[in-house]
Parts: C-alpha cells; sequence; structure tokens
C-alpha cells in the first residue's frame, strides 16, 4: 500500500480506539505511585473516543475534513494530562494536510514530524521520557526509514521504534525505574498507533464494552440520584431561562450547543418532570437516564454532610473549582467558589467541562484551582479558547485551595491576589494518606497491595496498617519540617467514619500540642485524608 486514503486513516482511528479500549486498565495501572488514580488510559481512550464521535456527527468526506473534525472532538474532549497532549499530536498531525487526498511515506513523515512539534509546545516545561519522547522517536523512524514506500511497512517500523523508546523510559526518568514501570503515556500512545496498524492490516480487534463511570464509596447518598442527558433541537428558544427553569429539578445543569443540536445534561429525582419540561421546548432526539445510586450503602448520620448556602460573590473576579467529594464542593462553595468542575481522581474533567464551567460565571474574570495535577493541562487549554480573562493557580487537591480562597481581598486587584495566591500555595506543606492499588518500591519502602500509605509534599514517606496510624507516624517523621507552622486542616474522605477522625484529632492535639488542628468533611473518594499545614 503506497499511501492511506480517507477510508485507510478512518480505519486507523478506528482501530486505535477500539484498542485503547482494550488495553486501557492496563496502561492506567502504569502509573509511577501505586495509588488509586491512574487515569491515563482511560483519559487517552476517551479524548479519542469524543474525536471519533465528531468525526461521526460531521460524516466528513474528505481527509481535510476528517481532520478537521477529529481534532475538534479531541479539543473539546481532551481530559488528563495524557489527553490534552493526545489531542495536540492529533491537531500537528493533520495540521499540515490541506488538500492532500491521501497520506503517502513522505506526508506521513511531516505529520509525525508536526505533531511532535506541537505536543512539545502545549506543555510547559517537556520532560524526556515520557509520551513525548515517544512520538519524537517515532517521527524520527518515519524519517529514517529506508527507500521502502509501503506505509504499512512504515508504520509497523515506527509502532516497533515505539516499543523499544518505551522501554527505554524507565532509564530516562529515575522515578519510572525506583517504581517498576514504562511510561503510562508512552504505551497509550505506542498502543493507539499498534492498534491503528492492526486495524489497517485487517486484524480482528476484541470488542469491549465500554463502561467507565466513577465509583461510589460505602455510604454514599447522592442528593440527587439520576443523571439525566437529553439531545434535542431546540431552535431559539433562549437557553438562559431553560437553565434557570431547570434548577427547580436538579444541580449539575449543563445546557450546550453543538450545532443544530442541544445537549441537556442535569443531576435530578425527577428524570420524568425534566423530560415533560422540554417536550415543549423542542423536538428530543435522543433521551438517555441512570441511576446513579445503585449500589451504594445508607450513610452513616454523623458522617452526612450539611448543605452549604453560596455566598455572594465579593470580589471583581468568578472563582472555578475542580473538585470531587460533597462536602469539598459544599465547603468551597460557602467560601465564594461560583461554579464547580465535576472531577478529580481517576475521572478528570475534559477541556469542554472546564469551558463550560468558565463560562457560567458572571465575571469576566475567572480564577480556576485544577486542585488535580492531571487536570492543569485541560485547564490551560480552556483558558486559550475562552473569552474570559482566565488565571490559574495550580492546586493540587481542594484542600490546598481553601486557604488560598480565604486569603483573597476584594479590596484588592486580580494581580494582587494572584501574586499573594501563589505565595500561599508555595508555603503550604500538603499531606495525603490513600492505599497502594499495587506492590512496588519506592524511596526505600516495600509497598504491597493494599498497604496504607503517606505522602508528604508529594513524596511518599510511610505505609501503615490503617489511615490514623499512617498519618500520626507521617507527622513524626516530618516533625521538623512542621517548626514555624501554627495550623494544620484535616480533611476526612467519604469512606472514613466520623469516630475515627475524631480520634486522630485527639491524639494529634496531644503529640503536637504546638499546632492547633481543624476537622472538617471533605468527602473525597479514594484518599482516607487529605491535609495542608499553615
Amino acid at each position: 500500500m503506497k499511501a492511506l486514503t480517507l477510508q485507510e486513516i478512518d480505519t486507523f482511528f478506528r482501530g486505535a480506539l477500539a484498542y485503547l479500549n482494550e488495553k486501557r486498565e492496563e496502561v492506567n495501572k502504569l502509573n509511577v505511585f501505586p495509588v488509586p488514580d491512574g487515569d491515563t488510559g482511560t483519559n487517552m481512550f476517551l479524548t479519542l473516543k469524543t474525536a471519533i464521535e465528531n468525526v461521526d456527527k460531521r460524516k466528513p468526506n474528505t481527509l481535510r475534513d476528517f481532520g478537521k473534525a477529529i481534532c475538534e472532538g479531541a479539543l473539546i474532549g481532551g481530559r488528563g494530562n495524557s489527553g490534552v497532549i493526545l489531542s495536540q499530536i492529533l491537531k500537528g498531525f493533520f495540521e499540515v494536510i490541506d488538500n492532500v487526498e491521501e497520506i503517502d511515506k513522505k506526508t506521513l513523515a511531516l505529520t509525525l514530524q508536526n505533531a511532535t512539534k506541537v505536543a512539545y509546545l502545549a506543555v510547559i516545561k517537556p520532560a524526556e521520557g515520557t509520551i513525548l519522547t515517544v512520538m519524537r522517536s517515532m517521527a524520527q523512524a518515519c524519517l529514517e526509514y529506508g527507500e521502502e514506500d509501503d506505509v504499512i511497512e512504515v508504520l509497523t517500523y515506527i509502532v516497533e521504534e515505539g516499543k523499544r523508546t518505551l522501554k527505554k523510559t524507565p532509564e530516562m526518568l529515575p522515578i519510572l525505574k525506583q517504581a517498576g514501570v514504562v511510561d503510562a503515556g508512552g504505551q497509550g500512545l505506542v498502543y493507539l498507533f499498534e492498534g491503528g496498524l492492526k486495524a489497517i492490516r485487517g486484524e480482528r480487534i476484541e470488542e469491549k464494552s465500554v463502561e467507565i463511570q466513577e465509583e461510589h464509596i460505602k455510604g454514599e447518598v447522592l442528593e440527587y440520584k439520576f443523571d439525566t442527558v437529553l439531545l434535542l433541537y431546540l431552535k431559539d428558544f433562549p437557553r438562559d431561562i431553560i437553565r434557570r427553569d431547570l434548577e427547580q429539578f436538579g444541580d449539575s445543569i449543563v445546557v450546550a450547543d453543538a450545532d443544530e443540536l442541544t445537549k441537556i445534561h442535569i443531576h435530578s429525582n425527577e428524570p420524568n418532570k425534566v423530560i415533560e419540561y422540554m417536550l415543549d421546548k423542542g423536538d428530543i432526539r435522543e433521551a438517555h437516564i441512570e441511576n446513579m445510586q445503585l449500589q451504594t450503602d445508607e450513610f452513616t448520620r454523623t458522617n452526612e454532610p450539611k448543605k452549604v448556602s453560596k455566598i455572594e460573590n465579593r470580589f471583581d473576579f468568578s472563582i472555578v473549582a475542580v473538585t470531587q467529594g460533597d462536602g469539598f464542593k459544599n465547603l468551597l462553595e460557602s467560601l465564594g467558589v461560583e461554579a464547580i468542575a465535576e472531577g478529580g481522581q481517576t475521572m478528570n474533567p475534559s477541556i469542554q467541562d472546564v469551558l463550560l464551567t468558565i463560562r457560567r460565571c458572571s465575571k469576566d474574570k475567572v480564577v480556576v484551582f485544577p486542585n488535580n495535577s492531571n487536570a492543569v493541562l485541560a485547564v490551560q487549554e480552556a483558558k486559550k479558547i475562552s473569552d474570559k480573562e482566565v488565571e490559574i493557580i495550580p492546586t493540587k487537591n481542594p484542600a490546598e485551595a481553601i486557604p488560598i480562597i480565604l486569603s483573597f481581598n476584594a479590596e484588592k486587584s486580580l494581580e494582587e491576589n494572584i501574586e499573594n495566591a501563589k505565595e500561599v500555595l508555595n508555603r503550604l506543606h500538603t499531606i495525603e494518606i490513600t492505599y497502594s492499588v499495587r506492590e512496588t518500591h519506592l524511596n526505600g519502602i516495600d509497598i504491597q497491595e493494599n498497604d496504607v500509605i503517606g505522602f508528604f509534599d508529594g513524596e511518599i514517606i510511610n505505609k501503615g496498617k490503617n489511615p490514623e496510624e499512617t498519618f500520626i507516624e507521617l507527622l513524626k517523621i516530618e516533625r521538623e519540617k512542621l517548626e514555624g507552622y501554627e495550623f494544620v486542616s484535616i480533611y476526612y474522605g467519604k469512606n472514613v467514619e466520623k469516630s475515627a477522625a475524631d480520634s486522630l484529632i485527639h491524639f494529634l492535639q496531644d503529640e503536637f500540642p504546638q499546632l492547633e488542628f481543624d476537622l472538617v468533611y471533605g468527602g473525597q473518594l479514594y484518599y482516607f485524608y487529605l491535609a495542608t499545614v499553615e
């Protein structure tokens, strides 16, 4: 085969999607830290899935239009750092294709070189030993491949070079070698190309059902039970009125236009009334209702969060936070956060999720707290395409956002508040207590699956038998770093009993009398405790 036509390119990316779906859990488990937030495979899969869905919607009949459709879909669907980088790889790949009707070896080399360039530019501090290195090696392999013009043979060589480079990533990034894994994003990229190659060769790829949903930890009680999504032809009916009226039925409301269709999303206990309300506003094409409460247990009364009312925004800017956990959501809203983008560990928000959340804000200036290192790139891309002035405070969890928001001063300018926010963030120490999802050896510690592990400022420090003992031991180990600090805010998670958290506080107050401890319900999934030291 001398060149790839529109049909082969379409086959390639559909094969890539199917293979990523088959391999995404394997990629997820390659997380450096053995914590329950490995989602690289899922993020890459969902990003490409949204891109292919946009191709299906646009029905392109030229290679140029196909590229436009897939890049547009990847842009709005890009989630997590790996997914956003993938969206940039796709952007670079199709950017150099204009009136080309097929991709031969020479054109393929140009597309891969540009894909590498665009991907590197998307990352502020690109590191070697990552998906970027694997992409660059594959692009270089295409340039260096001999005289053979068969694009399938060229792609075969590219995939093999990607695998060779992937095996070298632990030598480029010491943390990968220490953890005994290759780079997850690089592995995902190799699987993408391998799946595409299998498809155009005519090899069968196992079709797996797509079941990705946020896990509900035992004890969680949802305020709204049903997730309802409608696609309809809404015509000219005012969207702001619909958003306002839908508030009577629930929350997490999104009203988004996409060409001739409008998407309505809402969490509600009365999906029938939502549908009834929308029936006379337009013609419904599709309706999807999902019960989010199934398989959850009754939540203990002492742990049940109180609903906190939003306060009036006293700043000349709006605040957006990415977060999970009913406790954190209520707390952030009570501090003046105007809009929440749902997401966090295991389920990062897409670029579109963040963009829609920013658009809901009342002010033209918006401050965004990603609250997860894997959400930063999506927020950065949303900033680029937003019509609002957006500032980003690179918080790694919602506990870090709270003291920063409390430090905001309504009498100061946005610029002064941002400068102060970064100073506060740099002074904070952070504590995370979670559990291991696999065996590994990190920082001199042999870790087994299901061990409770403690992190201080992002570095794994210790392991223990239970969350409380691990927290106490961690503070003892880091006692010297606590000198000069006064206040520790501790946020306990969804699967922590209030009585256990209270006992932890009593012990800490006796052990560290120089510190003041505050206990708050965060309701976060997967992490027993999050804490900040100020």
